[in-house]
């Protein structure tokens, strides 16, 4: 094999863990997939191709750490759909995902490793996949989709007809099924401790699922292959039994209390808010045909959502960036989450939230999410400061000048000039 391919950006203002400013008038060299060198004085030019930013900010790609790309519509009921075009589906909403800046994203039910197989074999094009794989859910639980007259799904089981999950109730079954996902490759286990806020159980919209001693099987074996567990959890009572049983991200929590909040930071936990997804849908509902009062209560679950998240930035709990959408016409909205805190948050946090906390989060602090040497060349060239208005992300057609995955350029609008060796 040769020597790695090196790639110099010249000219760039940096977006560096630590600065509440964009740090000026940098280099950095890329040498395979790898961050080699980050320098104010000249790097050497010797057998590198070198882009000159002109003066843009070069900053670590964007992570999602909380993405379905395996939704055909806002529905997750998609077992009946052919596994063809989920496929496609999949494959669509991962490049777009990675041409609107996604560098990463944590999959919270539905992907496996064989999508994870196609991006690496270079099949398909997109972010780094972190997958779950399917999501455990008990009988009855916040993603059993089955109506009450459904029994099994098309296949003759007892299944919650969509590819995102599994039912499994009783500790010996938890087991089996996150040992299975783990198996498969799984980054880390999901799982739903509540009911929802768009598709609540028929039977009856639960406080809280799992009971406490199957909550900590299935993070003893997530603890066992040296990972974690997401839990999709709205109400005070799931996320207080998530803590209890170690459960270490808590996606949504949009209706807990304050002392709930002080307990997540005393744990460590982190708190992956998802407002963009309640928003689409609320945006979407009269072509959907959402009922009024499900609408109603998306629009009181973003507004208990908003105050959470000022208690976690009091309280000093990790806040991620996760968006929960579903289905490709909704991942049009992916960056929208940025838009949804610049009234609640400070731009260095929400930038922070999308880059070195989601990193810090997929446990790859110091790998993803920062530009350093060691780093993973994933890097974006932007017009703008994102660090005073992150607006100028959500805008990638106009302001997105490059995007470089794994040391590999995927856009680039600056133009690059080899330099002998």
């Amino acid at each position: 094999m040769g020597a790695p391919t090196k790639t110099l950006f010249t000219n760039v203002n940096l977006v560096l863990d630590g600065f509440a400013e964009l740090q000026k008038s940098y280099e950095v060299l890329v040498e395979g997939n790898r961050i080699a060198a980050v320098a104010q004085a000249p790097l050497s030019r010797e057998g590198a191709t070198v882009i000159d930013a002109g003066g843009r900010t070069l900053m670590p790609g964007l992570i999602d750490a909380h993405a379905h790309i395996t939704g055909l519509s806002l529905s997750p009921r998609n077992s009946a759909y052919p596994a063809e075009e989920i496929a496609n589906a999949s494959a669509s909403y991962l490049e777009a995902s990675l041409m609107d800046g996604f560098t990463s994203i944590r999959e919270a039910g539905g992907a496996d490793h064989s999508v994870a197989r196609l991006l690496n074999q270079g099949k398909i094009i997109g972010p780094r996949l972190f997958y779950s794989g399917r999501a455990l859910t008990q009988t009855g639980g916040g993603a059993d989709f089955r109506t009450p007259d459904e029994i099994t799904d098309p296949c003759g089981t007892a299944g919650p007809f969509s590819v995102m999950s599994v039912i499994a109730d009783g500790i010996d079954q938890v087991r089996r099924a996150a040992r299975e996902e783990l198996r498969r490759g799984a980054a880390q286990i999901k799982v739903f401790v509540s009911g929802g806020v768009v598709f609540p159980s028929e039977a009856h919209a639960t406080i809280y699922e799992y009971s406490m001693d199957e909550l900590r099987a299935i993070v003893e074996e997530a603890q066992g292959r040296g990972t974690y567990v997401m839990a999709h959890a709205y109400t005070d009572d799931s996320v207080r039994r998530c803590l209890d049983a170690g459960v270490r991200s808590i996606e949504h929590a949009n209706f807990v209390s304050e002392k709930t909040v002080e307990m997540m930071a005393r744990r460590g936990a982190f708190l992956d808010c998802t407002f963009i997804s309640l928003v689409q849908r609320i945006e979407s509902a009269p072509e959907t045909g959402l009922p009024p009062a499900i609408v109603e209560n998306l629009k009181r679950t973003v507004a208990r959502g908003r105050q959470v998240y000022q208690w976690a930035r009091r309280y000093g709990v990790p806040i991620a960036m996760g968006t929960d959408l579903w289905g490709p016409e909704a991942q049009h909205s992916q960056l929208r989450e940025i838009e949804m805190r610049i009234d609640i948050d400070d731009p260095v946090n929400i930038i922070k939230s999308a880059t070195r906390t989601n990193a810090d989060l997929l446990n790859e602090s110091g790998t993803l999410g920062v530009i350093a040497g060691g780093a993973y060349a994933d890097l974006l060239v932007v017009d703008g400061d994102p660090l005073k208005d992150p607006r100028v992300l959500t805008d990638p057609k106009q302001n997105l000048k490059l995007i470089m995955k794994d040391g590999a350029i995927y856009k680039n609008e600056l133009g690059s000039v080899p330099h002998p060796r």
